[in-house]
């Protein structure tokens, strides 16, 4: 196998410029992982982590995309101009631009938290073959309530609500009211799940990702399931980051490869 080649790229969407990485294992008909980042996020992952998965996915001969979403990490465009909408846009964009210049033989969206919600709810239009899920959002709500302190604290002079060093603005949350990422994935993925959570997890609970397990299975969508003990919502370990880069490449080996 020739060796993975490594390059930047960019594309518009939606009048803004967005900026990716790309693994390319070879030009025409490798499988494809594009990944999809979470809430304050980058196209680096938490720790590094897509980079490194990144990484091992080439080694053993999938080819990627990470990318920032508009207002995020080194794409164009405000943060607080950021919602569920303009998310599902980039991502959607970002598989039509691989399939477009790669033609792959199979698509695997990789999602993690708000990004593994994010993959979810483009299961229809995106199509994807597999879908690998990292501590994803699976109750929208919960991701209301969780904001609840920063939203009773009022907006600053500017209008917005203050999320650390982001300023956010009420039309992200109100995006959250009327969507079920779930039922997305229930009633228009028909490929290869993967979930991973982990078991000391602060930000999403382990019920509360299980849900897209139990969907699934419901469904009859082939589903692998694997919760991490002592693991955070970052996976911020050695020893977890070197699973979830184990279990990830071994599950699309045998499924893709």
């Amino acid at each position: 196998m020739a060796q993975p080649r490594f390059t930047f790229i960019e594309w518009k969407n939606a009048g803004k410029t967005l900026r990716g990485s790309l693994h390319i294992t070879r030009q025409k008909g490798a499988p494809w992982f594009v990944f999809s980042h979470g809430f304050t996020g980058h196209r680096l992952g938490p720790g590094y982590l897509f980079v490194r998965l990144s990484r091992e996915l080439a080694a053993g001969g999938f080819s990627s995309l990470r990318f920032d979403f508009s207002g995020s990490g080194e794409s164009e465009g405000r943060f607080q101009d950021m919602t569920i909408d303009t998310m599902r846009s980039d991502l959607l964009s970002a598989v039509r631009l691989m399939r477009k210049r790669f033609a792959p033989s199979a698509v695997v969206l990789l999602g993690h938290s708000l990004g593994g919600m994010i993959a979810g709810l483009c299961c229809a239009r995106a199509k994807p073959d597999g879908l690998v899920l990292l501590s994803p959002v699976a109750d929208p709500q919960g991701l209301i309530r969780r904001r609840k302190a920063i939203m009773d604290g009022g907006p600053n002079t500017a209008g917005y609500y203050e999320n650390g060093p982001h300023e956010m603005a009420l039309a992200f949350l109100e995006g959250l009211r009327t969507i079920d990422p779930v039922a997305a994935v229930k009633n228009h993925f028909r490929g290869k799940l993967l979930l991973m959570q982990g078991d000391r997890d602060d930000s999403i609970a382990v019920g509360e990702s299980a849900r897209y397990v139990h969907e699934a299975l419901k469904t009859g969508i082939e589903t692998a399931y694997q919760i991490l003990r002592n693991a955070d919502h970052n996976y911020s370990a050695v020893t977890h980051f070197k699973t979830i880069c184990s279990i990830v490449t071994s599950w699309a080996k045998e499924r893709f490869l």
